[in-house]
């Protein structure tokens, strides 16, 4: 039995990469860096588009009553790269909508396997979502913050 942070985010990296999008369906959610070998930076990759990261934002911290449970509570985010089809900003901001809401619900779970990933509960927080720009060709990025708690053993 592993749990921990390690098996937690790979068990809800699996879970966004199952989500089938709706709208423009050739391009599935595809986990960018899965913590096994150093790849290039998120926002540099070009027609990246439903490229994602899991990213750690805060420390774990005890989340058990006076230090004596294994129970962890730490901040990850969530980051989509998009690729900016002939700009057209409105068709992007839908799809990435469409898309937030596939993947609060993925995290939502309530299908977590707490023997192998130890995770207890994801609560979610507001999604937001920013431009980015590298050598001229222009981006989305979609941040999707959640609170993880989960078991370390």
């Amino acid at each position: 039995m592993s749990q921990g942070i390690y098996s937690a985010l790979t068990f809800l990296e699996d879970q966004i990469m199952s989500i089938e999008p709706k709208t423009d369906t050739h391009h599935g959610f595809v986990c960018h860096s899965r913590a096994n070998g150093a790849v290039s930076s998120l926002d540099q990759r070009f027609n990246s588009t439903r490229y994602f990261q899991l990213s750690v934002v805060s420390l774990p911290e005890d989340d058990g009553a006076a230090g004596l449970s294994g129970r962890r509570r730490t901040t990850i985010d969530c980051e989509v790269r998009y690729d900016i089809p002939q700009n057209d900003h409105l068709y992007l901001q839908r799809l990435v909508s469409e898309d937030a809401d596939y993947i609060l619900e993925k995290l939502k779970g309530p299908n977590y396997d707490l023997a192998t990933t130890g995770i207890l509960s994801v609560i979610p927080q507001t999604p937001s979502f920013e431009s980015i720009d590298i050598d001229d060709a222009l981006g989305m990025l979609l941040t999707i913050p959640f609170t993880l708690l989960y078991l370390e053993s």
